[in-house]
């Protein structure tokens, strides 16, 4: 099994993805941004989309898959974290082609995503740009996903809820 976890800025992605992997057995965290982190030459920043940001975000996608399915083979459950928008679920479902690959949506509530922006110390979106994600992530391509509204509560309780959706057993830490 390969989890892709998505949701707007400030919806708890890597939190959430961090928290789950400590509470299985065998898992590892790979988010998307590691991997577009790495170019520090020539990066190109998303708050102003171009032929290259979309160049590099292919990149980046390619790269994690990768090390998702090398980290499925090692017996580990992958969690990757990203932004999926519904044009980008098919590459996801291709590039990890045999693996059970299972998509997942934190959905707080707008008004929570962009106080959790605001909050953090560092890579904050635009709020315009964080609105127009998060409604992009809403939609018929999530049916079938499991979709958890952490707007309230903690993150280790959104991790659990992720996990019952899955159907995973999460021992305690």
């Amino acid at each position: 099994m390969v989890i892709v976890l998505t949701g707007a800025p400030g919806s708890g992605k890597s939190t959430v993805a961090e928290l789950l992997a400590s509470r299985l057995e065998r898992a590892a965290h790979a988010p998307v941004n590691f991997f577009r982190k790495m170019v520090k030459g020539g990066y190109a920043s998303p708050h102003h989309w171009s032929d290259e940001v979309d160049r590099q975000y292919r990149i980046a996608r390619a790269s994690a898959a990768q090390t998702e399915r090398n980290l499925a083979a090692g017996g580990f459950i992958p969690i990757l974290d990203d932004v999926v928008p519904a044009a980008w679920v098919d590459e996801w479902r291709a590039a990890l082609t045999g693996l059970d690959c299972r998509f997942v949506a934190l959905r707080p509530r707008l008004d929570v995503a962009l106080r959790r922006n605001r909050e953090r110390s560092i890579w904050t979106v635009d709020e315009s740009l964080l609105a127009e994600l998060y409604a992009m992530l809403e939609g018929p391509h999530t049916e079938g996903w499991v979709v958890v509204d952490n707007s309230e509560g903690s993150a280790d309780e959104a991790a659990a809820a992720v996990a019952r959706g899955l159907g995973l057993l999460t021992p305690s830490r």
